[in-house]
């Protein structure tokens, strides 16, 4: 899960650069990887981007969309190339294929806690049960964590 993590992490940095000509200030307006991702699905090289406003608003709040329609009008970004534009969605196609392997794993993890580890599902249930330990890299290993430093465990993040 881990090792997901980091490349889902990479692979929304790779479509980032891509769609960086385009769009420059849309990656500091939607920091998260997936409403990016949903975002540029929907924009594609439209210039005004208030032409595709009803369709953002199925995944970005109202106020993204205003920031987001500000900015689109006056960026110095350029329309991609039809070569840039498919190696854009091909990233992303990889990215929702990434996620779903995620999600699966994830719910297979979560599934067989209760058999391998009853007393952490029983204190934190088994979803964070098994983050823990993905985090930690096993049940031997999350037992040698001292509990002063479980608190620790999630705080390196890609940012």
């Amino acid at each position: 899960l881990a090792s997901l993590r980091s490349e889902l992490h990479n692979t929304h940095l790779d479509i980032c650069k891509s769609y960086h000509p385009k769009f420059p200030e849309l990656e500091e307006l939607i920091t998260d990887p997936f409403q990016y991702r949903a975002a540029i699905g929907i924009i594609q090289n439209e210039l005004d981007v208030t032409n595709v406003n009803e369709q953002l608003n199925d995944v970005l709040s109202s106020n993204q969309i205003i920031t987001i329609s500000v900015a689109g009008s006056t960026t110095n970004g350029r329309m991609l190339t039809q070569e840039e534009l498919n190696q854009v969605n091909d990233a992303c196609l990889y990215l929702d294929e990434l996620q779903s392997v995620k999600n699966e794993l994830t719910s297979f993890v979560e599934s067989r806690m209760e058999q391998w580890s009853p007393s952490v599902c029983a204190l934190v249930g088994p979803a964070l049960a098994a983050q823990l330990l993905a985090s930690t890299g096993g049940l031997a290993e999350l037992a040698r964590v001292p509990s002063c430093n479980l608190q620790l465990l999630g705080k390196n993040r890609s940012t």
